[in-house]
């Protein structure tokens, strides 16, 4: 009996000293501009762009590919849109991170 309640107190003790894990939310999804007229608002030195360019696969394994080169108003908002990219079309994608400025 001592070595069950011994086991079963080694056992509660493993378990509440785990550390937790926090899991980050996902960032909100963002609408991506055109960076000609996003320039023409805000100026073409502080937009933010990226380009990408991915695949998911369909039913009956029919493959969609997708290319964006979009422009943001914040970093964070180009990385947002990134996430939401590569979790969309994950499938052989690439991109460039993002840079300041309308020119790549």
């Amino acid at each position: 009996m001592r070595i069950l309640a011994g086991f079963l107190g080694l056992a509660a003790l493993l378990v509440l000293s785990a550390p937790l894990v926090a899991n980050a939310a996902p960032p909100p999804r963002v609408a991506a501009y055109s960076c000609g007229s996003l320039a023409v608002t805000i100026g073409p030195r502080n937009v933010w762009r990226t380009w990408f360019r991915g695949a998911h696969r369909q039913l009956f394994d029919q493959i969609d590919w997708y290319s964006a080169s979009p422009c943001f108003k914040t970093r964070a908002a180009c990385k947002a849109w990134l996430y939401w990219a590569q979790t969309d079309w994950p499938i052989r994608n690439t991109f460039r991170p993002c840079r300041k400025g309308i020119g790549y």
